[in-house]
């Protein structure tokens, strides 16, 4: 029964993850993925990359570590296509707990980005691959071993954008599936897995100085697994994610120098979880719902320009978020509410060296407390600089 309270745990936490993406700039002007034109637009519309042919783009954090690294490559001068090639070091990537675990090595082996003019508009694709596994086998005469262990996630996404960039369209499909057997017998097998995602924006009127963003997205995730005890099904667990937001934002640029951007929105996102079991003598079968109610979301941003070399940047965010948990089971039920306001702030800077740009998610303590070699902080309290960073260098 506790493994069974982990993996509906471990589900909650997947299904109630987007699938959208950012980079260092965009999250710090207020996790604004979405109404900002940026470089990691590629991530949710993969036709964006007909707007930058030609760079290299380094991503770092997740503890000190170099965790991307990409490269934009032009082919062609009358038609010219462009192909983006990146590779991670994230580690292990697993959809939820359950999945068998390689120890040996990370599974992540890349993605790739094609995009090229298509009539009046611009094309672009991605996939994403992910495997990994291992096979051991010994005849050690007392305790004989047999373990095998695979898993393997392929996601794509299709994107168009007009050719005068004033709106764009994506949809994103993936699956997955994994052997996990010991001793010659299965421990799991999948029970599905499967995502979608569709995102699209425009961009509408405004002044001179001004645009407005109306967007929509929706996404829909399914996974579940049978886990089996003395070679026979133990219990299943099936889960599934609808999540739906919509919004609409303002981009203004007073100056040459300076761009704010506001989003306004809601959403909506219910997760289910099952599970049942042939032990009818135990609590299942269970069902627990997880409903997300966000009405409104703000998002804030602000990117100023301090010197010709650096730039300034703040943001915030604050989704007015209404929770429900319902759950039931052979022998018990209850029902879980609680209204609250989830705020963050983001402080960033963006440097300029020639070709070479650098943004950072800075720590602000770094401004109250110093350096450690200054307040001669010991380790426990050591105060970190940037929680990400950035690089992208203009090859041309």
């Amino acid at each position: 029964m506790k493994k069974l309270i982990f993996l509906t745990l471990a589900f909650a936490l997947i299904m109630a993850t987007a699938a959208f993406a950012s980079n260092t700039r965009v999250l710090t002007m207020g996790d604004n993925h979405v109404i900002l034109t940026d470089d990691a637009n590629i991530w949710n519309w993969p036709s964006r990359l007909n707007n930058y042919p030609h760079l290299a783009v380094g991503e770092f954090g997740n503890s000190d570590e170099f965790t991307m690294f990409g490269v934009h490559w032009a082919f062609g001068d009358e038609a010219p296509w462009i192909l983006a090639t990146y590779f991670e070091n994230n580690g292990n990537y697993y959809p939820y707990w359950g999945v068998p675990f390689n120890p040996t090595s990370d599974n992540k082996r890349g993605t790739f980005f094609y995009a090229k003019a298509m009539g009046s508009n611009k094309f672009g694709a991605r996939a994403s691959y992910v495997q990994s596994g291992f096979d051991y086998t010994d005849n050690a005469p007392l305790n004989a071993n047999q373990e095998k262990e695979t898993f393997m996630y392929f996601d794509a996404s299709l994107g168009l954008t007009a050719a005068d960039d004033s709106w764009d369209v994506a949809v994103t499909g993936g699956f997955g599936t994994w052997t996990d057997t010991e001793g010659g017998e299965t421990i799991s097998k999948p029970d599905g897995l499967i995502d979608f995602a569709a995102l699209g924006r425009m961009f509408w009127g405004g002044g001179t100085n001004y645009s407005y963003v109306p967007h929509a997205g929706v996404e829909y995730h399914k996974g579940g697994f049978d886990y089996y005890a003395a070679g026979a099904s133990d219990f299943v667990i099936k889960a599934t994610n609808f999540t739906v937001e919509v919004g609409i934002g303002q981009v203004y640029t007073p100056s040459e120098n300076v761009e704010a951007c506001l989003d306004l929105g809601l959403a909506l996102s219910r997760d289910k979880t099952e599970g049942t079991d042939p032990d009818t003598s135990s609590l299942l079968p269970f069902e627990s719902k997880y409903n997300y109610t966000t009405i409104p979301y703000f998002k804030l941003g602000l990117d100023a320009q301090v010197f010709s070399w650096l730039d300034a940047r703040f943001g915030a965010t604050s989704h007015w978020q209404k929770y429900k948990n319902e759950y039931t089971d052979d022998t018990f039920n209850y029902d879980y509410k609680v209204n609250y306001a989830d705020n963050q702030t983001y402080l960033g800077f963006g440097f300029h060296f020639g070709n070479l740009h650098v943004d950072t998610y800075t720590d602000p303590e770094i401004f109250l407390n110093g350096f450690d070699f200054i307040t001669g902080a010991g380790d426990d309290s050591r105060t970190e600089m940037n929680f990400q960073m950035s690089a992208v260098y203009d090859i041309m």
